[in-house]
């Protein structure tokens, strides 16, 4: 999720939030002001409803971000890196470098969140019958009572057995213990996600449709369920594929100096690193910034007649087409970077190219081929699947 205001820090991990929080507290604030605080306490003025409905969103806002540092702090403790918290139209978002080992790790790491939910609402309810046995007005103990109530709301609904909310990590968790797969733990709960994800965003479009513009919320959340599930899917299916294999296991070494990129095909088959037998080198233009990229099994497809007149710069991938990635990178953090532009990715040390891996090399990855995967045996043949084109962002 896309942090658009920077909200600061707490014990070291970053918040923020996205534009769309914004549009959610102003809907909020607006039901509470207008309709909610009335009905608790009817016969104030208009500025009582509105300070008090200011005040109950953002409480409304730091219950959110509260549930979202439960994972941060229970993840934290487990080893793993937080990179943030984001809060956004449909709750919030902790962004966790990696994944729990076991199934009790994430049974802790994913059922937090529903708990600090629940305590926080069980708080906020008990200072509201507190505070109307004191005789506060009723406005302040109504206002309690509501959030209260909205915070266990929160939990009822996280705690449901669905992926990819934190009842479906907790129903994974507890079938990764049941089956001892964690794949097949992730297959049956994004699929459980998925179908009552889509099915939501069906009903909430039918609405819509018979003029109920509830439906548009209805069908945003299946939205993000159906969404979330597939994107859980497809990362649990990389992780078991690819594992932990980093980018410089799987690389293709790249020659150590640049070649002209207005060389010939023919000059550079009689010199320079593609003639000593490199299979991938760096191009570079007039000014010597980088201006794309060529794999030796180019250079040998165009016929020996046309060597002389055609040059690299028009064989080479071009620098748009090709991601800049570390040697030490986890393929499946490569992924997640991956468009459909992307045809190389370049592993760089120390600012200079050291190897290059292609989308051939990646699909040959996924389908098991190259490099063996753990639970195959056998030797990889890296050298048969010779050169092949890669991705990204040339900086």
């Amino acid at each position: 999720m896309t942090e658009s205001i920077r909200l600061g820090r707490i014990r070291g991990i970053r918040l923020g939030a996205n534009w769309s929080v914004l549009v959610v507290a102003v809907l909020v604030g607006v039901g509470l002001g207008e309709r909610v605080l009335p009905s608790i306490e009817p016969g104030l003025s208009g500025v009582w409803y509105g300070v008090a409905a200011c005040g109950v969103t953002l409480a409304f806002l730091a219950g959110i971000v509260a549930h979202e540092l439960g994972h941060a702090v229970v993840a934290r403790r487990q080893g793993l890196r937080v990179e943030g918290v984001v809060i956004w139209a449909l709750g919030g978002f902790t962004s966790i470098d990696g994944q729990p080992e076991r199934p009790g790790g994430e049974l802790a790491l994913s059922g937090v969140g529903p708990l600090v939910s629940l305590v926080v609402g069980g708080v906020l309810l008990g200072l509201g019958a507190g505070v109307e046995a004191l005789g506060a007005p009723r406005l302040a103990a109504g206002s309690l009572a509501w959030l209260g109530g909205l915070n266990l709301l929160l939990a009822a609904l996280n705690a449901l057995p669905i992926s990819p909310l934190d009842g479906g990590r907790v129903l994974h968790a507890g079938l990764w213990r049941l089956f001892g797969d964690r794949l097949r733990a992730t297959v049956v709960t994004t699929a459980v996600g998925q179908v009552v994800g889509y099915a939501t965003l069906a009903v909430g479009m039918v609405l819509l449709v018979l003029g109920n513009l509830e439906g548009l919320w209805l069908g945003a959340t299946g939205l993000f369920v159906g969404a979330g599930a597939t994107a859980e899917r497809r990362q649990g299916v990389l992780l078991a594929t690819v594992g932990d294999r980093t980018v410089g296991q799987v690389m293709a070494p790249v020659a150590p100096t640049t070649v002209p990129d207005w060389w010939t095909v023919e000059s550079a088959c009689r010199e320079g690193p593609l003639a000593e037998g490199w299979p991938v080198a760096v191009l570079h233009d007039w000014q010597g910034d980088p201006s794309g990229l060529v794999a030796g099994g180019q250079l040998l497809a165009v016929p020996p007649s046309l060597r002389d007149q055609v040059r690299l710069r028009e064989l080479a991938w071009p620098a748009r087409s090709v991601v800049t990635t570390r040697p030490d990178e986890p393929v499946v953090e490569l992924l997640q970077r991956w468009t459909p532009e992307t045809h190389w990715a370049v592993a760089l040390a120390e600012g200079r190219p050291v190897g290059a891996l292609s989308v051939g090399d990646l699909e040959a990855l996924l389908a098991g081929r190259f490099p063996t995967p753990p639970w195959v045996a056998g030797p990889a043949d890296r050298a048969s699947q010779g050169p092949a084109p890669v991705a990204g962002n040339w900086r």
